[in-house]
């Protein structure tokens, strides 16, 4: 099956977009109506209206799975109906929807994945799957032979 990918960088269709740099700064706060925590595996899952923030970047989602390092969020795989993405950015707002949204709080990257789009500054990619840059705005998206970008 033929794939064709594409690497879009939305920064040449606007003027230059940076995010802000004291989103990696802050805290990770997250919040759900129902949660688990497994201390020595070092896991946790949520449901129900979660949230998570840090910084100016903001996930919201149905259900949630993920691995935490020392005690914070880490890797978090958040599903929803879609799940919905925004971060400010030096000149105004990005925001994502998709299927699947997979955030890891070290990378300067999520990926989207379903039904994937994001929007900015008058510019929408969708696509399978977008791997989004949270530091520079970059945004490379993945089609299949049945569902191009």
């Amino acid at each position: 099956m033929l794939k064709k990918i594409i690497f879009i960088n939305i920064s040449l269709l606007a003027q230059s977009i940076w995010a802000l740099e004291s989103d990696f700064k802050q805290s990770i706060y997250f919040q759900a109506n129902q949660s688990q925590f497994n201390h020595y595996q070092a896991t946790f899952s949520a449901s129900g209206d979660i949230k998570i923030s840090q910084g100016t970047i903001l996930i919201q989602a149905s259900s949630a799975n993920g691995s935490l390092r020392d005690g914070m969020p880490y890797q978090i795989t958040l599903k929803g109906n879609p799940v919905k993405f925004q971060q400010q950015l030096d000149n105004g707002m990005v925001y994502g929807t998709a299927n699947t949204i997979l955030y890891n709080s070290t990378s300067s990257e999520i990926s989207l994945k379903g039904n994937a789009q994001i929007k900015q500054q008058g510019a929408h990619l969708s696509g399978e799957t977008l791997r989004y840059n949270l530091t520079l705005g970059d945004v490379e998206a993945k089609g299949s032979a049945t569902k191009r970008v």
